[in-house]
Formats: C-alpha cells, sequence, structure tokens
C-alpha cells in the first residue's frame, strides 16, 4: 500500500471534518459544511471514507474533501493528508509541503441549461406501449401526465440506435430522466434510467405544478411517478399534482421545499432499506417545511407503487 493510501486509511473525511473546524457533524444525512444548507443534502458514508454532495453532485474520498474544503489541487489536498498523518516519504518521492491556506470561496458556476430534446405528448400507441411495459391496465394516468407537461416522449440516440423514449419532466426545466420504450437499458450507460445533462437531480420533478393544489403523490422514480397518476385517475377523488424524486440517496433541494408549505403530502416508500431511508429523510424534510405527511409502503418486501398497483396489493402506513 502506498503512502498516500496508508494516510487516507488513517484519516478519513469525518477525522478531516474536524481538524478543519468545519461546522456542523459528519453524518450519512447533514448539512454541507461549503454552503448554506437549510435541509441537510450531504452524506458522509463508508465509515467515514466517502462523502457526497447530493445538491451539487460533488463527492469522493477524503482527498476529494479536503481539496473541495480548502479550494486546492488534489496534489495539494495529499500533501496535507500526508502532513497530518506524518505519513511523508522522503523529500525525494514527495515535495516539501506548503502552508496551505484557504483560499476565498468561489461563486457558484451559472447552471448549465437543461438539455431538453424537443418533446411531444406521444401517439396513442406510444402511450399504449408505456402502459404495457409498466403493467397498468389503462393509460389514462399517463394521459394526465402527458397533459401536464410531466410526460413527453422523443427519440433519442443511444449507440447505434435512436430509440423511441419516455422522459418525465416539468415546467421549471430543472431536472429530467429518459427511458426506453422497449425497456432496454440505455447503451451508452448500461442503465434503464438517465438523467439528461444539465438537470439539478435533487430537484422533485413536478413540484413546480403544485401550487394550489393540496394533494400531493410523492414519489421515487420515474415509474412511481407514472402509478401515482394512474392510482389517483381512478381512486383519488378531487385534484392532485404527483411529484417524483429521481433516487433514493438524494434529498429535495431546498429551493422546492417551500412549495410544500400547508400540503397533504402522500409519500410512497419503496420496501427495501434504501428506499425506507429515503422516505424518512423526505419525510423530515417535508414536515420541517409545513407539510402534513402521510407515508405509506407495500406491505411486501422489495415492492414499490409500481409493483403493488400492478399486483393489486394493499399500502400501508409506516
Amino acid at each position: 500500500m502506498s503512502a498516500l493510501n496508508e494516510a487516507k486509511a488513517a484519516l478519513n473525511v469525518a477525522d478531516a471534518w474536524h481538524r478543519l473546524g468545519l461546522p456542523g457533524e459528519p453524518r450519512k444525512s447533514c448539512r454541507s459544511p461549503f454552503r448554506e444548507d437549510r435541509s441537510p443534502s450531504f452524506s458522509v458514508y463508508e465509515d467515514g471514507h466517502r462523502w457526497k454532495d447530493h445538491s451539487t453532485g460533488k463527492g469522493g474520498d477524503v482527498c476529494d474533501f479536503i481539496a473541495t474544503a480548502l479550494n486546492v489541487t488534489l496534489a495539494d489536498a495529499a500533501r496535507w493528508i500526508l502532513e497530518q498523518t506524518n505519513a511523508r516519504t522522503s523529500a525525494r518521492a514527495w515535495p516539501k509541503v506548503r502552508s496551505i491556506t484557504p483560499a476565498k470561496p468561489k461563486p457558484p458556476e451559472a447552471r448549465k441549461p437543461l438539455a431538453l430534446p424537443p418533446l411531444d405528448k406521444g401517439t396513442v400507441s406510444d402511450l399504449a406501449q408505456l402502459q404495457e411495459l409498466r403493467g397498468f391496465r389503462f393509460f389514462a394516468g399517463l394521459q394526465i401526465l402527458s397533459n401536464r407537461g410531466q410526460l413527453g416522449f422523443a427519440t433519442l440516440k443511444d449507440g447505434t440506435e435512436r430509440p423511441r423514449c419516455w422522459i418525465i419532466t416539468d415546467d421549471s426545466r430543472r431536472n429530467a430522466q429518459a427511458r426506453r420504450l422497449d425497456g432496454k437499458p440505455w447503451q451508452s450507460i448500461n442503465a434503464k434510467a438517465k438523467t439528461l445533462p444539465g438537470s439539478q437531480a435533487a430537484w422533485p420533478i413536478g413540484a413546480s405544478r403544485i401550487g394550489n393544489v393540496n394533494t400531493i403523490l410523492f414519489t421515487e422514480g420515474a415509474p412511481d411517478l407514472l402509478a401515482a397518476a394512474t392510482f389517483a385517475a381512478f381512486d383519488l377523488p378531487g385534484s392532485f399534482e404527483a411529484v417524483a424524486m429521481i433516487g433514493a440517496g438524494l434529498s429535495i433541494h431546498p429551493e422546492a421545499l417551500p412549495l410544500f408549505k400547508g400540503k397533504d403530502v402522500f409519500l410512497f416508500a419503496h420496501n427495501d432499506e434504501a428506499g425506507i431511508d429515503a422516505a424518512r429523510r423526505w419525510q423530515g424534510q417535508l414536515i420541517e417545511a409545513g407539510a402534513t405527511v402521510t407515508t405509506l409502503c407495500s406491505d411486501t418486501k422489495g415492492r414499490d407503487l409500481n409493483d403493488t398497483i400492478t399486483a393489486g396489493e394493499r399500502i400501508s402506513l409506516i
């Protein structure tokens, strides 16, 4: 093991956080030490050796953490770690460590625009194919989302293919995720879901629409967004809006939270460890923002809302 790897094993992100005197406490869900963070959107995990800022998308090991905290290069961060752990090798292998003075924080970079292709509402054939793909009996819920601009269709390039795709987004144009209509994974990333460039992944898709509507269906992932609208189209009286977070590891974007004040939110959790953890995190954020939250989950381990609806199963409070 190299001297640097030994030093990184001896001094983790949590240790570096405290040695630098950064505000707050490093936890699996905590506030960022690098910026104003009204709601926890930062994680320190893997026994304190990895970190992730869910709002900015930055993360990595202790070396990346030091470089971000001190606004220095990775080489300087490595020297700082070696100095802190007295793990420097000979001067021939490692130059003398210079005193590192934290630089002034860089101004936030302007957000790149969302790379959203031209969308259409989809043909009857598109809606029927998506209905069959997701296992729904009808496509009324899909039609609702299409009419609201939360579900669109486009043809995108994927390697040597140009498949028809379905995309979830909203009129804020802050976040969008695409999936192939044939259900296959994207060749380019070997995953079924592709978050489009320029997306703010922590933005709940649909949040910009909730306005004066009181009933909000809050879900994890694009399939559950479709499932929530399908469920509501037949079983929920009155008006509603459906919202989706696109990943269990994300915290709700702080700019979206005020939109939920005074709302009745029904939060549908995935019945797995990551899904339950995410639901509890989002529930806490929403309650702090002033929402009334009812959290529901399938009785069957491993199932999400889409699975539950297609199986005709009961959803229980958790």
